[in-house]
């Protein structure tokens, strides 16, 4: 099963990394809904193995919300402005940013193991770690507002592959899957709002996320 899970995990990895590489936002969120489908399967398998009823719960949220809801949602609502397809002017170069994804996921590593690796006792349990980090990374480092929400859910999806693998009979995993799935809605539909009050607007308006 940590075979498994470390598979994944460096899979994940490594889709965060395309995804610091890529400006194209459809792809970033295809990419995204790759990641999503991932983790569920791999959540689905412990589930079974486990048969904990719960993480085979919380898989089915993840593949129906974040791998396909969301995604769908997202895509539908990009209009065709080449400027809402296209990250113009990225905060950092893409070469620093893929750079900053390596070192976050050194640095992940180091802190895992000095601070809960005793009681973890997991290996590979600093994966998620450097997803959440990559996912704060993510956020800070983009300026369209779909790319800062994908960092946001990929934050939650390393959550939930921490949790689903090492707690999994918590019963609060489900419900705190649905409360960030609700958020994330809020947040997709918030931004659609927002771009169609601003379809007028300048670049700047519509292209970032504040507040």
């Amino acid at each position: 099963m940590e075979k498994i899970f470390t598979l994944v995990g460096f899979f994940e990895i490594l889709l965060v990394l395309f995804m610091q590489w890529e400006v194209y936002t459809k792809k970033i969120i295809t990419t995204f809904s790759i990641a999503s489908y991932t983790i569920a399967a791999f959540l689905l398998y412990i589930g079974i193995v486990e048969k904990e009823y719960l993480v085979i719960t919380l898989a089915i949220i993840t593949a129906v919300v974040r791998g396909f809801f969301i995604p769908w949602f997202m895509k539908r609502s990009i209009v065709k402005d080449p400027w809402r397809e296209r990250e113009i002017r990225p905060t950092l170069s893409t070469a620093f940013s893929i750079l900053m994804s390596l070192f976050i996921v050194v640095f992940a590593y180091v802190l895992y193991r000095i601070t809960i690796y005793s009681s973890v006792q997991l290996s590979a349990g600093s994966i998620p770690i450097a997803l959440i980090l990559q996912g704060a990374f993510l956020m800070v480092s983009r300026r369209n507002a779909f790319i800062q929400l994908i960092g946001y859910m990929i934050m939650e999806n390393a959550i939930f592959l921490f949790e689903g693998y090492i707690f999994p009979g918590l019963p609060f995993i489900v419900e705190a899957g649905i409360v960030l799935d609700l958020i994330g809605i809020v947040a997709v539909a918030g931004i659609v709002v927002k771009m169609m009050k601003n379809s007028t607007s300048d670049l700047n308006e519509s292209d970032e996320l504040r507040g």
